[in-house]
């Protein structure tokens, strides 16, 4: 009877333990070597003296440490000595998806084979663009990086202030909304500038929490997540 209770006994315990270890959030296997991350001036935004902005990097981050390309890209170190990082501003997509020029814009980008890329836009689409183009246009940018290069995986992540093309990105996955970055104004760097745009942009804190958000996910992500957009 004291073996059967302790057989008993062994058997709940391993069972607790398989069940602690499924929860636990496992830590991605992906190694990347080569990441790009296309955005918007949170991204990157060269001086702009004329409204204020005097930083070489993401609005509105006051030094470039504190931008989330940067804070990203010590993050991949840490993983990856040798990984190299490469931001790109492709606002000009946002606004105008219908005809901006892959092979122009992009090109040299996508010929290095990136394993991953980041999709970091959103804020810059007109209210009123026809979604149905933009959602063909974007399908387009993200099959544009898989040519010759099929098993990158494209990560995606929607807009900080809200977007009329959030809902569809948000679809295209992996995938990872940031509309919780909207709901803390402290995220922001209002009384920081005196130009109304700069103050709508991110601040430090805004910049760490959409670093958080998006690492968090990529330390989630499976070779399974390198697939065909269709």
């Amino acid at each position: 009877m004291k073996w059967r209770l302790l057989c008993v006994l062994s058997v709940w315990s391993l069972l607790l333990c398989c069940k602690k270890q499924a929860t636990k959030p496992i830590e991605s296997t992906l190694m990347f070597n080569n990441v790009v991350i296309l955005g918007n001036s949170i991204t990157y935004s060269p001086q702009n003296p004329a409204i204020g902005w005097d930083g070489n990097w993401g609005m509105a981050a006051t030094v470039p440490d504190s931008d989330y390309v940067h804070i990203l890209t010590s993050r991949f170190l840490s993983k990856n000595p040798r990984v190299n990082v490469t931001a790109k501003n492709i606002s000009w997509f946002e606004m105008d998806a219908k005809h901006y020029d892959f092979d122009l814009e992009l090109k040299n980008l996508r010929d290095t084979k990136p394993e991953l890329v980041i999709m970091r836009i959103g804020e810059n689409v007109p209210p009123d663009v026809d979604l149905d183009m933009f959602e063909m246009r974007y399908v387009a940018l993200l099959n544009y990086f898989r040519i010759n290069n099929p098993k990158v995986v494209i990560l995606a992540g929607t807009s900080v202030w809200g977007s009329a093309a959030d809902s569809l990105m948000i679809n295209h996955k992996p995938a990872v909304s940031l509309k919780k970055i909207l709901a803390d104004s402290s995220n922001f760097s209002y009384g920081l500038y005196s130009h109304p745009g700069i103050q709508a942009h991110p601040g430090n804190k805004g910049m760490h929490n959409v670093a958080d958000v998006l690492w968090t996910k990529i330390m989630m992500l499976r070779l399974a997540d390198s697939h065909d957009y269709k």
